[in-house]
């Protein structure tokens, strides 16, 4: 911007400790709370002083202040034009703000048009007509008699949300289900959620999944929700979510009431219901609120999705199983796969392997690599349990899905092969977990070996891996053989507790192929020794020798990585598995 009046306008790096402190600090002072941002300006005065701000989250301009002595210098719209070209370069075509009234008329000069007010805010937008469209969408959806809505984030749908629309679906004629269209952080994604509540939903004829949008509870409108805070800003984000809804959504909708859960725990949500009791029925619209569906055996807890999220990623998946609908069980066992490679990415240290404290014996894969590799095997791994509903799955399917999740693999690693082990493996116990609970047995251990070993005995040998090459060269058995054993060892430590002793038993057990393809029958012989020897260690000692033996492996260039495949495996199985039957006996 023009210096000449001594102004000087430069990004603030949000990353930095120090320089977010100073925008929170300026926006304190202008009655605003400093909110997570991925881009911010900032204007300075000749003392170096920082006298204005904006920021863009997402692709809403907010944070938007200038201090009162200040104030004259029209230094708003040359903020504005810097995120905008900012924007522009990140492909954003459409650009919102939150902002305060005071603030309505400058971006109003900027071809920016209200949309929506809330208490102290109003939400504008660039584009003159992406909300008449998506209204025009909603405005030609069939209906008739009795139209009701419900708005949802299903993050992952569980039985509470098919009995929350069930009952609403009785009480109208027309059921219109709106979607939380933006994706949480670790959350399943806006297509694997409408994709369930539609095929969970497909018994109910009148009851219409539409598409979400950013006019409906998201980051736009209701932003306090998805950092699950409640503020002074809650009321504000409350209040102009459901001013949009009363101007815009439930006119195209022709929808005359609103369904809802009760809200016994959750305050956010509990302060949502109370504003939509205050301002549905002045305009027009009833609210209903139906009361929440309890767990099975547990009348006092209402059913949560956030709690399906903590149990799986905790590794009690079997716990949420019935607590979600039935088409969401796929995505339920891929999320738990990839929550057991996460596991064992995150157990440091780790000896040779990659971890959170370094890269081990790789050169060519670090920690955010693997993060990037699992992210991309999840959506796999739901496919692979969705084949497996019903009839035991063809081994040529499965083959055919595997590459495809070797080809998303590689793309998110840049060709690196981080984990194409722990897709045969993990991938076949998926298919088994997902084939015994479709056909309404219980989800064993015992169960799933033996679906693994009946599916692996039907595949023929791969042909061009490490495995498949230490397995010609040595004679050692490769992973098609240990898949046709069901995994043994796996099995076994999955009784165990200690996670890093489940780790130095399958060193010192298993015939490790990428121990053998980086060192031969030396390296192998070694790494069993001392993990044998490191077994015995006491819990005190565990962790220092954990952190020698990863210096040392390092420096041999030694990598244990299918003893981490079985320790992701074995923590799957650990997670998946129902009632106290665990494993089979075996001679190890």
């Amino acid at each position: 911007m023009d210096t000449s009046r001594g102004f000087e306008l430069c990004q603030i790096p949000l990353s930095l400790p120090f320089m977010r402190k100073r925008r929170d600090e300026l926006l304190a002072r202008c009655g605003l709370r400093g909110e997570p941002a991925d881009y911010a300006v900032g204007v300075y005065d000749r003392s170096d002083r920082l006298v204005a701000t904006a920021s863009l989250s997402g692709d809403v301009i907010k944070c938007v202040a200038t201090l009162p002595s200040a104030r004259g210098e029209a230094l708003t719209p040359a903020m504005v034009t810097a995120i905008m070209g900012y924007a522009s370069q990140q492909g954003i075509t459409n650009l919102r703000v939150f902002t305060k009234p005071d603030y309505e008329d400058t971006f109003a000069s900027m071809a920016f048009r209200k949309i929506g007010e809330g208490t102290g805010c109003v939400l504008m937008e660039q584009s003159t007509h992406r909300l008449k469209r998506y209204c025009d969408y909603l405005g030609q959806l069939e209906r008739h008699g009795r139209v009701g809505c419900i708005v949802v984030n299903a993050n992952p749908m569980t039985i509470g949300h098919l009995y929350l629309i069930e009952k609403a679906a009785a009480e109208t004629d027309t059921l219109f289900v709106i979607p939380v269209a933006d994706d949480t952080d670790g959350g399943f994604s806006y297509r694997c959620r409408v994709r369930i509540l539609r095929r969970a939903t497909a018994h109910l004829p009148s009851v219409q999944v539409v598409e979400g949008s950013p006019y409906a509870v998201s980051r736009a409108t209701f932003p306090s929700y998805f950092i699950k805070e409640l503020s002074d800003l809650t009321t504000a984000h409350i209040s102009l979510d459901l001013d949009i809804f009363l101007r815009h959504i439930a006119p195209a909708l022709g929808a005359t009431v609103r369904f809802v859960g009760t809200e016994p725990t959750d305050a956010l949500t509990a302060a949502y219901n109370e504003e939509m009791r205050r301002l549905l029925p002045a305009a027009g619209i009833e609210l209903r609120e139906i009361a929440r569906l309890t767990e099975p055996g547990a009348p006092r807890r209402p059913v949560s999705a956030s709690r399906v999220r903590e149990l799986v990623e905790s590794g009690h998946c079997s716990e949420a199983l019935p607590l979600v609908v039935e088409a969401a069980i796929p995505n339920l066992l891929a999320r738990a796969a990839s929550a057991a490679l996460r596991a064992e990415l995150n157990l440091t240290p780790k000896p040779g392997l990659v971890d959170r404290a370094n890269s081990g014996a790789h050169t060519d894969m670090d920690y955010p690599m693997m993060m990037r590799s699992i992210e991309a095997l999840e959506p796999v791994f739901a496919h692979l349990a969705e084949i497996a509903e019903g009839s035991e799955p063809d081994p040529a399917e499965l083959r055919a899905i595997g590459i495809e999740g070797e080809r998303r693999m590689a793309q998110a690693t840049g060709g690196v092969n981080t984990h194409r082990g722990a897709l045969f493996s993990l991938g076949l116990a998926v298919v088994g977990a997902a084939h015994i609970h479709s056909l309404g047995q219980p989800v064993t251990i015992p169960a799933i070996r033996d679906m693994i070993s009946s599916i692996a005995y039907r595949m023929p040998r791969p042909e061009g891996t490490h495995g498949q090459g230490v397995h010609a060269r040595y004679g050692i058995p490769g992973a098609l053989e240990a898949a046709r054993d069901g995994y043994p060892e796996a099995a076994h430590v999955a009784a165990m507790t200690d996670s890093y002793r489940m780790l130095i038993f399958l060193m010192s057990r298993i015939e490790d192929s990428n121990v053998w393809h980086r060192g031969g029958a030396e390296a192998a012989a070694y790494v069993k020794s001392v993990s044998r020897k490191a077994l015995k260690a006491t819990e005190s000692e565990l962790p220092r020798l954990l952190r020698q033996l990863d210096a040392d492996f390092t420096a041999r260039g030694i990598s244990p990585g299918g003893a981490a495949d079985m320790l992701a495996l074995a923590f799957f199985l650990k997670s998946v598995s129902q009632g106290s039957a665990t494993h089979r006996p075996d001679n190890l």
